[in-house]
């Protein structure tokens, strides 16, 4: 009894509080508490039948070292793809928490799906789907993450 009583004080305090602020919040301080500055990772970004984009990151000290990015052509691009411009700090672990934030904050955030990679805690997906739109769904997936000494 004592623990069914614990669990929905719990649930009622998540959503009193804002499950996905909580849980984003717990989670970046886990990866800020292992103190890991530099590290490769590797971002997928997927815009639905539209364009799919690869970026490869590199920090050391928290400082963006190199980024380079490979496109993949999607279905709907009918001719060879083209790497879109694009801003290295948002695929950082950083960028990734502040995707997040954005994300749950935004007017259409209920579809959002996040996930945290079990070790490090970092989003390892962030994914949305538009039920009322064919087209409209896209992610973010880190696909390689690995820590540098």
């Amino acid at each position: 009894m004592k623990a069914r009583l614990a669990l929905a004080t719990c649930i009622l305090t998540l959503l009193l509080t804002g499950c996905r602020a909580t849980q984003v919040d717990q989670m970046e301080r886990a990866w800020l508490d292992q103190k890991i500055t530099s590290y490769r990772i590797e971002v997928l970004v997927v815009n639905s039948i539209w364009h799919a984009q690869s970026h490869q990151i590199t920090v050391r000290d928290n400082q963006v070292e190199s980024a380079t990015a490979a496109c993949t052509t999607a279905p709907m691009e009918f001719e060879k793809c083209k790497v879109k411009a694009f801003n290295a700090e948002d695929y950082t672990v950083a960028g990734l928490f502040k995707k997040v934030r954005a994300e749950a904050d935004s007017r259409e955030a209920t579809p959002v799906k996040i996930t945290y990679d079990a070790t490090y805690h970092f989003p390892q997906q962030i994914s949305y789907n538009n039920p009322k739109v064919i087209d409209g769904d896209w992610s973010w997936r880190v696909t390689t993450f690995e820590v540098l000494k």
